[in-house]
């Protein structure tokens, strides 16, 4: 299991730029993906780092990985903003390449507002708790249970909708 780099499990887990970012690298270009779309993800991840460093180092952050998933998350909403003007299409493509993840439930899934993605993403496909969800996405925790539970709602109303 990678360090986690924040105060649920673990204050102070301290490293160079380089084995923080080695450490934190792929499960923020798995969240970016979630949210933007595989194509996007590593444009993302790469525009959060590279601004973090430009203003100092990972080291410096008192806790790097929740301070990058919001990041990741507020680069996200950026570039889904963007592309969304540029071209109102909706993303299709699917996170991993999962068999037993129904194309249907994917793109319903892939359907829900960011926030609602992001929470869904963290809790069930990462297996974060929601007080680790919410402190990777600077949220309360009743927050992400709220989203959690539109998202829950969402996903049944489109799921029961194709059948």
């Amino acid at each position: 299991m990678q360090p986690f780099y924040g105060s649920v499990r673990g204050l102070g887990m301290r490293g160079s730029d380089s084995q923080i970012y080695t450490d934190l690298k792929d499960d923020l270009v798995r969240y970016a993906a979630a949210l933007v779309g595989r194509e996007a993800a590593g444009d993302v991840v790469s525009t959060v780092v590279l601004r973090v460093l430009s203003k100092g180092s990972l080291s410096d952050l008192r806790e790097p990985r929740p301070y990058l998933f919001r990041a990741v998350l507020n680069e996200a909403t950026s570039t889904k903003r963007r592309s969304w003007r540029e071209n109102p299409a909706p993303i299709t493509e699917t996170v991993e390449d999962e068999p037993n993840i129904h194309p249907e439930v994917m793109a319903a899934v892939l359907g829900l507002p960011l926030q609602q993605r992001a929470a869904t993403y963290l809790v069930y496909w990462s297996g974060h708790t929601v007080a680790e969800t919410a402190e990777l996405m600077g949220l309360g925790q009743g927050t992400v249970k709220r989203y959690l539970s539109l998202a829950r709602a969402n996903l049944k109303g489109v799921l029961h909708a194709r059948t």
